[in-house]
């Protein structure tokens, strides 16, 4: 179907939606009019022109129905549509799978999202990067070289790692931007010096895996102990990334004020 095509049944199509829907389909083409700033890096393997708007209407349009941030599952699902229409290879991993989430160009991609209220722009906190099910873990130090084992080998199964980061939410405007953590750098966890919290109330005991270099803290493992035992990654240098993407603007509702005035 050609553009003209399209837009003729479009046109068709008006005339028989009810007000609130014909509103709706107004509120869409407010926002898709407004101003923006988008971003990508020219050497993105990821992003590509397409796909960087593809993906930063996928955004306005979730926020013209809601203010909560971009959820895992809609990134997943948005970022396997927008990369296929741009002509890349793209696919969800099958649902249960632990370690990777899609395959993008054959390669097994893991997708995690941020968007804490205390969120920092220089540094990256995955709450939940991994679940820490079996394997020994109490009140013995020595338990958490396991832990780390098991992080380890959740990364061999992986190629890279994408964070999808909203920096802000609404208030004034929305930020979004897309980051790719060096696996090579998470795998420096190998070497990193391990301190169990004995003082802790929590059991099993959480722990920390600290990954230095000449005395400066790059990130840390944290093996959370609570009800979820899961493991977070704390303190991340964003510098240590790279940023393929970003996304700004307005909140639709903000928008619709404007107009009011």
């Amino acid at each position: 179907m050609t553009r003209e095509e399209k837009i003729t049944q479009l046109i068709a199509k008006i005339p028989g939606l009810s007000d609130y829907r014909l509103g709706l389909v107004q509120s869409m083409v407010q926002v898709f009019s407004q101003p923006w700033i988008i971003k990508r890096v020219s050497d993105s393997d990821i992003i590509s022109e397409f796909a960087l708007l593809d993906f930063g209407d996928v955004l306005r349009i979730h926020h013209c129905f809601s203010r909560e941030p971009f959820s895992k599952d809609k990134f997943e699902f948005a970022l396997e549509a927008v990369l296929r229409a741009s002509g890349v290879a793209a696919e969800l991993a099958p649902r249960g799978r632990r370690g990777y989430d899609i395959k993008i160009s054959g390669h097994n991609v893991s997708l995690k999202t941020e968007a804490a209220k205390a969120i920092r722009a220089d540094i990256l906190h995955i709450s939940k990067f991994m679940e820490l099910g079996g394997g020994q873990w109490g009140d013995d130090p020595n338990d958490l070289v396991g832990l780390r084992h098991q992080f380890l080998d959740n990364l061999a199964g992986i190629d890279r790692i994408l964070v999808l980061r909203a920096l802000r939410k609404g208030e004034p405007d929305y930020l979004y931007e897309l980051v790719e953590i060096p696996k090579d750098l998470l795998k420096r966890a190998s070497a990193g010096r391990l301190e169990m919290r004995i003082e802790s109330a929590q059991y099993p005991k959480p722990g920390y895996c600290f990954v230095e270099n000449a005395g400066e803290l790059l990130f840390s493992l944290y093996f959370d102990g609570g009800g979820e035992r899961k493991l977070q990654i704390k303190g991340l240098r964003k510098v240590l990334c790279k940023v393929h993407a970003s996304w700004q603007f307005d909140s639709p509702q903000q928008n619709q004020d404007r107009e009011l005035v």
